[in-house]
């Protein structure tokens, strides 16, 4: 009787263990992981194109004043650019801005003017490796230019040239082309620009630039 009484609390307690270890199998159940999981979810880092920037330029340039003169100007430019990424997921751009310029000129006719220009470019980005820090970018377009202050200097006298004797006009168009070479957000480029040509208009302007920006 013993002996029964023995078997049957054994039973008992091993369907009782049984039934909690399936109690505790359900509760916590526990997925397997790996670190590659983890790295995969991990968000991927991507390549930030930057939309603004600010350039200061240096240009020796070429005046055309009237049919026969052409007159050697120090310039010194301030601009602001905006780019527009106009192709998804490639590296085509449109650049708008818009930039102030002062020239100066003390050998011939000792003048100075004050310029302000709407640029508008198309540009494009080569990446020459993956991790896209670096990139060599030509671009090429047209600007609008007006002339808000033209004066020459002579002796303690200044008169204007614009509507003057010098007759030069407030605004001209000019087209442009230039390099630059990207490093992260920092860039270096150089510039030619040039008057459309119109013979009724002074003054014509060539100018050879270089420039240095930050973007933001």
């Amino acid at each position: 009787m013993t002996t029964t009484r023995f078997k049957m609390a054994l039973l008992a307690v091993l369907c009782i263990g049984v039934n909690a270890r399936a109690q505790f199998d359900d509760t916590y159940d526990v997925e397997e992981w790996t670190l590659d999981d983890v790295e995969e979810a991990a968000p991927k880092p991507q390549h930030k194109e930057y939309k603004n920037a600010l350039f200061l330029q240096y240009s020796p340039s070429r005046y055309k004043v009237d049919e026969s003169d052409r007159i050697k100007f120090n310039e010194m430019l301030m601009g602001y650019s905006r780019f527009i990424e106009v192709v998804e997921d490639k590296p085509y751009f449109v650049e708008v801005g818009a930039n102030m310029k002062f020239s100066w000129e003390t050998s011939v006719m000792d003048a100075r003017v004050l310029t302000f220009r709407i640029p508008v470019n198309v540009m494009y980005k080569w990446y020459p490796w993956d991790k896209k820090d670096f990139a060599i970018a030509p671009y090429a377009g047209v600007s609008i230019r007006a002339i808000a202050m033209a004066r020459e200097h002579t002796g303690e006298e200044s008169k204007s040239l614009i509507g003057g004797t010098h007759d030069w006009h407030h605004f001209q168009v000019a087209w442009q082309v230039g390099l630059r070479f990207f490093l992260d957000r920092y860039f270096l480029g150089a510039s030619y620009s040039r008057d459309f040509r119109d013979s009724s208009k002074y003054p014509g302007v060539r100018e050879c630039g270089v420039h240095f920006g930050v973007c933001f």
